[in-house]
């Protein structure tokens, strides 16, 4: 299943991508043939994107509306005959979790970056098994794997990457591969990083192009799992070997909210 992967002519769907890391993703896709319907709820930004790059459509929806979800699945289908690789990006930071004020926007990112990947992927999974070999890539975080940042955003990227672990062991025999791609400091719109670009650290900060050739990448070979920059995959490994350590070190990166 994960050899010969030509994505030439193929259709990708990504959510998100009215901005950062998905108008990467959903640009370099293009640029490889594929025919790209470009997501998100901001049509002004989709309809320039599309203009800007041929081979990918502009469709309006939220994906935390699962009847605009189904519509989306539906018209795809409609269209195209096949979906043959899903990514699902859209997503959002949120505030802080110190207080009762918190829990309704806290409850939204959750919603949004998990709810909206469950929605698109349950969409999309009969298109997707018609259209095997075909790909789902979920855009994840490093913060789904080592706890930092914003409870609800780390809580919500937990919960996909423990999903899209269990979905590439239970999806694999219908020729859908899935992967868990996470992220680690990444500028983008959302989540400029100005002040860590400022720091000494300011080295860490990658650029959404780095995480569109690391999908591209994923079409091609089917990888149930990659960290981008691949060098974060060391603070997972700390986050499990050497537990105080790490701690110490997230503290003066990541003061309590």
């Amino acid at each position: 299943m994960n050899v010969g992967w030509d994505p030439h002519g193929r259709i990708a769907v990504v959510t998100g991508a009215s901005s950062g890391i998905g108008a990467a993703t959903a640009r370099r896709l293009a640029a490889l043939g594929m025919q790209v319907v470009a997501v998100a709820r901001r049509g002004e930004r989709l309809a320039e994107l599309a203009e800007e790059r041929p081979g990918i459509e502009a469709y309006v929806a939220d994906v935390t509306d699962t009847a605009a979800v189904d519509e989306l699945a539906a018209h795809v289908d409609a269209r195209y005959g096949a979906c043959h690789a899903l990514i699902n990006n859209a997503g959002a930071g949120g505030p802080g979790f110190a207080a009762r004020g918190d829990l309704e926007a806290t409850l939204a990112v959750i919603d949004l970056n998990l709810g909206g990947m469950l929605r698109c992927t349950a969409a999309f999974a009969e298109l997707l098994t018609a259209s095997a070999p075909s790909r789902v890539v979920n855009i994840a975080s490093v913060a789904g794997k080592v706890g930092v940042g914003p409870a609800g955003y780390a809580a919500s990227k937990f919960g996909m990457v423990g999903a899209s672990e269990a979905l590439a062991t239970s999806w694999a025999p219908r020729g859908v591969s899935v992967c868990q791609l996470n992220p680690g400091f990444i500028a983008t719109e959302g989540f400029p990083q100005a002040e860590l670009r400022r720091s000494p650290l300011g080295r860490l900060v990658g650029r959404p192009e780095d995480v569109a050739r690391a999908v591209h990448d994923v079409l091609l070979h089917g990888q149930p799992e990659r960290t981008v920059p691949r060098w974060y995959r060391a603070v997972v490994v700390a986050r499990h070997l050497a537990p105080p350590a790490f701690r110490a070190a997230i503290a003066r990166v990541d003061p309590p909210a």
